[in-house]
């Protein structure tokens, strides 16, 4: 029995699936091989974490590295050179929360790497599968115990070169505060979070320059608001939320 599921897919490409934990190099070529004589241009191929013993059978064969989660990796092979293969992502995505109390001060942490200097936004990276919405309502709720809701989206900072020769896309939102009482829930990385008027975070310059910079620019800021539109579901079943002036 082969060892390969293969299916094909609408871009003249195909995606094979191994049925075995072993595969011979013979067996390998001989399926490329048959694409080729097919017409196919892109092959397609996710090893899970299990398989890795199998790598280097498909690169010494042609194959190169798309993409690498924790748990499998994905390969591609040009059966034709100037195939195109859709790139990996190239940003990282992370989320700074701008939440003002009803006394106009500003929501800040210190993060125990700021070594006991200065403050700046809550925020972190966007989970895998996470929404944008609740990626920082969740930041600021772990890093000050403040319990807020998205509001708008007002700034937008693109930075490259990043991590791992990516770039960073950093998204600014406004949140409403639902409590004031501080109460930090990641005690592993946050060292310090307080409620500051606007005017003496400004003025702070052991703060983060970047941090006062947006808290200048965008406090007054109208921003996008989420829309109720919905986008057609797309066949794995994802959704994405509508952001309008």
């Amino acid at each position: 029995m082969e060892p390969f599921d293969v299916r094909y897919d609408l871009f003249n490409g195909a995606q094979i699936k191994l049925t075995a934990d072993r595969v011979s190099p013979d067996e390998l070529s001989r399926l490329i091989g048959q694409l080729s004589d097919a017409g196919k241009q892109l092959v397609w191929l996710t090893l899970p974490i299990h398989q890795a013993h199998l790598i280097a059978c498909f690169t010494e064969q042609g194959f190169v590295f798309q993409l690498c989660q924790e748990q499998e990796l994905t390969l591609v092979l040009r059966i034709q050179a100037d195939a195109y293969a859709p790139f990996a992502p190239t940003h990282t995505l992370g989320v700074g929360g701008l939440v003002l109390n009803p006394a106009g001060e500003v929501l800040l942490i210190r993060d125990r790497m700021m070594r006991g200097q200065g403050f700046k936004l809550p925020g972190g990276y966007v989970d895998m599968g996470e929404s944008v919405q609740r990626a920082v309502e969740r930041e600021v709720s772990e890093e000050t115990g403040i319990r807020a809701s998205f509001s708008a989206l007002v700034g937008l900072i693109g930075k490259y070169p990043h991590q791992y020769n990516k770039g960073n896309l950093y998204l600014v939102c406004r949140l409403t505060a639902l409590s004031t009482t501080i109460e930090i829930q990641d005690t592993a990385e946050i060292e310090a979070a307080v409620w500051m008027p606007v005017a003496d975070f400004l003025a702070d310059s052991q703060s983060s320059r970047f941090h006062r910079h947006l808290v200048a620019s965008l406090t007054d800021s109208s921003g996008l608001t989420p829309n109720a539109f919905e986008f057609d579901p797309d066949p794995l079943g994802s959704r994405e939320i509508l952001l309008v002036p």
